[in-house]
């Protein structure tokens, strides 16, 4: 064997010994998932002794074991002195060995005289890459002929440990993807925090520049217009990076509320009465329902920023002529069937305020339900203009469920959409 040959096997052998690392199977606790096999084999093959042996470089550890005895059988391992199922690993081959007493290889195996291994029949345990990893082995203590029955049983057992074993593999580099992902967002939501805040003030300073303009005497009309869209959209834009702000302090849990008793029907009034200037542009027409006397205990401020969000957004995708409709009432936990979080409800959740704000606009597609509250998420619809930041609604969601409520929507193509959610009502009626 020329240098270069061993070359080869040495880098196949270190691929092979980081392949079994990966699987994270190397003196981890026995798994009723690995033992069924071994109990299979041992009882259809009728062998006092069945392995899941896995194969490294200085032993062999046994994943699962049926009829070994002691004190290998507390140790849960060999030195490969006394190991058959390393030849497996070589060969990346079946062996069947019917008197290891009389093997011209295997008759000096420690295995032999320490652990009375005489018959012996083992599968390798190769990945879909080529790396054996160890052998599925039945042992016998007396002579045995292995039939190609026995053989057929034994690789159908260990196809299944492989496939169960690979699983494992596929499973922990998805999960390590996933922690490299979340590291990759995190970076983003600094780096976004961080732009945002460098944003912030020159926009302020901005923004009090065309303040002072404003007030400093009267401008030319053409000037007067000019100087009032440059701070109209400033203001819209010093807003925007506010909202983003205030999402990154949500998401990293410092969204603080100010909880004071209100009435529901007064903060819906408010948010009604600040959006009626655009409704009516709009061609469109809000109407106030209220189905209750409960009042609850919520941060004033947010939850009015909550509705303007929605029927903003009913607003954005209701043609004209269109109607909104605004509403409060009594939430039972049996009342919505269909809430997508429906396994997180625990004893605590009684009854609720149920806001809804319901729209005769276009409808939202199926697809679009569970990305529509992520940050800067639109949903394309044809019949209106697009104008929505995709702030509002992860907001107002992060804001329901600081609550302690949840938000959720339901819509229908052409039929309009229907954005409910709940805050927890106040013991007594307001």
């Amino acid at each position: 064997m020329d240098d270069e040959q061993c070359s080869t096997i040495g880098l196949l052998e270190l691929e092979r010994l980081a392949t079994l690392q990966s699987t994270a199977l190397l003196d981890s606790p026995a798994e009723e998932a690995f033992d069924q096999f071994t109990r299979l084999a041992s009882t259809i093959l009728e062998t006092p002794v069945a392995l899941v042996s896995l194969v490294d470089q200085n032993r062999q550890f046994f994943k699962s074991s049926v009829g070994l005895s002691e004190p290998w059988n507390q140790a849960r391992q060999t030195p490969l002195s006394h190991s058959f199922c390393k030849h497996v690993v070589q060969m990346s081959e079946p062996l069947s060995v019917a008197d290891a007493r009389i093997h011209p290889v295997l008759q000096k195996n420690l295995a032999v005289s320490e652990l009375g291994v005489v018959a012996y029949l083992g599968i390798p345990l190769t990945t879909s890459q080529g790396h054996t990893l160890g052998s599925f082995c039945v042992i016998d203590s007396k002579p045995r002929q292995w039939s190609d029955r026995d053989a057929s049983i034994l690789q159908n057992l260990a196809n299944l440990v492989i496939e169960k074993i690979e699983l494992r593999i596929f499973a922990k580099q998805l999960h390590g993807d996933y922690l490299a992902l979340r590291q990759l967002e995190l970076y983003r939501d600094e780096m976004v925090e961080m732009l945002v805040h460098d944003l912030r003030n020159p926009m302020s300073s901005f923004l009090a520049g065309l303040e002072l303009i404003q007030i400093s005497g009267e401008l030319p009309q053409l000037c007067q217009e000019y100087v009032d869209l440059a701070y109209e959209g400033g203001n819209e834009l010093l807003g925007m990076i506010n909202r983003i702000l205030e999402i990154s302090k949500a998401e990293a849990g410092h969204l603080k509320l100010d909880l004071k008793r209100l009435s529901p029907s007064e903060v819906i009034a408010s948010a009604c009465s600040q959006m009626a200037p655009l409704a009516e542009k709009s061609g469109i027409t809000i109407c106030q329902q209220m189905h209750t006397q409960l009042s609850c205990t919520a941060d004033t401020k947010k939850l009015h920023r909550v509705l303007v969000n929605l029927i903003s957004n009913a607003i954005q995708h209701t043609p004209r002529g269109g109607n909104i409709t605004v509403s409060v009432q009594a939430d039972e936990p049996a009342d919505n069937p269909q809430r997508p979080d429906e396994e997180t409800r625990d004893s605590h959740d009684a009854i609720a305020l149920r806001f809804s704000v319901i729209d005769t606009g276009q409808g939202i597609p199926d697809q679009a339900f569970e990305k529509i509250f992520h940050k800067f998420s639109q949903v394309k619809n044809s019949q209106v203009a697009e104008a929505s930041t995709g702030l509002g609604l992860p907001f107002s969601r992060m804001v329901v469920e600081a609550h302690g409520g949840r938000i959720w929507l339901e819509s229908e193509l052409g039929e309009g959409t229907r954005f409910h959610f709940t805050i927890p009502a106040s013991q007594t009626n307001g």
